[in-house]
């Protein structure tokens, strides 16, 4: 069952906030993969228990498609690390706005 709690929390990616939200059809299908891609399998992440990391990430979405990272402000390097190769296997095919800048908070804990 701990276990179970534990893969149950990194997936969930708790208080994953959506400070860059876009209402342009590029946001809603960009949301949807972050939750399809960003998961990771119990023991991947480095977590301490009842300790929260986090991952800070600022991005733009170029014209292929691909996220763009302008900036970072993280607490861990490996987790940091882990994060970025998630978002970068994501693809965008809508139409989008390669000079919207987005944000977005990633925060890890186990419990």
């Amino acid at each position: 069952m701990k276990n179970l709690k534990t893969i149950l929390t990194l997936v969930a990616i708790v208080g994953s906030s959506f400070i860059g939200k876009s209402y342009a059809i590029s946001g809603i299908e960009l949301n949807e993969k972050i939750e399809e891609v960003v998961k990771f399998k119990n023991g991947v992440l480095s977590l301490e228990k009842n300790r929260t990391d986090f991952v800070k990430v600022s991005f733009r979405i170029n014209k292929e498609g691909r996220i763009e990272i302008l900036a970072l402000n993280y607490s861990d390097e490996k987790i940091k690390m882990h994060l970025i190769n998630k978002l970068s296997k994501i693809k965008i095919e809508d139409s989008h706005d390669v000079e919207k800048i987005y944000n977005y908070n990633f925060s890890f804990k186990k419990i």
